[in-house]
């Protein structure tokens, strides 16, 4: 078999063991999936003075062609805490995506979040031993050993982007130097290359120092395909992942807000986050919260403002 012959051979059993290994669901089926109303995710208010979107898409490939234009390529900016990244592969040959050993789902607010979350065919995980950032997001680490946390406001590339007729698909690198810090040498994926020159074979090791994720955007069939909804997709991945320059903008006007912000006792967690953004911080204790804002201190008890500090 020639080498040409065997990579192509290679590499379509690469793409058919990653189809396994990081597909998801996307055929709703009775045992999982549901699309009845519930409660909005926790925390996951749309940003405070986002922008209206006011583009409509006529048919699918124009709203693919929205989402592409609006994401592909760009930097987005985290609007939430508690994400991390895992290691990032380059992909088989330089050709692709790369894998990512982080994937974390997303299922809309109006929908039931299924029982197991991951590849059909082997019937993925359950949904209660995954990591939970709210209670419509959930993160698997499916690869490698290192993990590093993303910062809320933190720039990430989208290096890969992709629309279904049931989910919107990101594959993100981080951008920042300091996830290098994170990374054990020991505890990380190496990749071996091995050259013959002059009669001899050289072996070289690479050690895999990236870090990204996979974010999937979860809708109810037939909002995507059917009914190019481009402001409800937006709205809710504007909830977690902003791009930047609207990133820069909402800052903005979050602080010329703050200069004249009134915080009354008696309101609830909402209310605060609409009018401070969401927290860098949450804290529950008993009854009580604790969230922290730039400059801020917001104390809740049972929901209710019961005390403020100024730092």
């Amino acid at each position: 078999m020639s080498k040409q012959m065997l990579r192509m051979v290679l590499f379509t059993f690469s793409i058919l063991i990653a189809s396994l290994g990081y597909a998801q669901t996307s055929v709703p089926q009775p045992s999982t999936w549901s699309e009845v109303p519930t409660a909005a995710a926790q925390g996951t208010n749309a940003p405070a003075g986002a922008q209206a979107i006011t583009q409509g898409a006529g048919t699918y490939d124009e709203l693919k062609d929205l989402l592409k234009n609006r994401y592909d390529q760009k930097l987005l900016v985290a609007q939430v805490p508690g994400f991390y990244a895992g290691e990032r592969e380059r992909g088989d040959f330089g050709i692709g995506a790369g894998k990512a050993g982080v994937v974390w789902s997303h299922f809309a607010t109006n929908m039931l979040v299924p029982q197991r979350i991951g590849s059909a065919i082997l019937g993925g995980k359950k949904t209660s031993d995954l990591d939970q950032l709210d209670d419509h997001t959930f993160g698997d680490l499916r690869k490698g050993l290192n993990v590093s946390v993303i910062q809320n406001g933190e720039s990430l590339k989208v290096s890969k982007f992709y629309v279904y007729p049931d989910y919107i698909e990101f594959v993100l690198e981080t951008t920042g130097l300091g996830h290098l810090r994170d990374v054990d040498y020991n505890k990380a994926s190496r990749q071996t290359t091995t050259t013959i020159s002059e009669n001899r074979v050289n072996r070289s090791t690479a050690v895999t120092a990236g870090f990204g994720f996979f974010f999937r955007f979860y809708f109810n069939k037939g909002l995507i395909r059917d009914d190019h909804d481009y402001a409800a997709i937006v709205g809710e991945i504007d909830k977690y992942l902003l791009p930047q320059s609207e990133a820069k903008e909402l800052a903005a006007a979050i602080a010329a807000a703050q200069q004249n912000i009134e915080i009354e006792p008696g309101m609830t967690e909402e209310q605060v986050v609409q009018k401070l953004g969401q927290p860098s911080q949450s804290v529950k204790f008993g009854d009580q919260k604790t969230l922290k804002f730039n400059g801020m201190t917001v104390v809740l008890k049972n929901d209710k403002v019961v005390d403020l500090k100024v730092e």
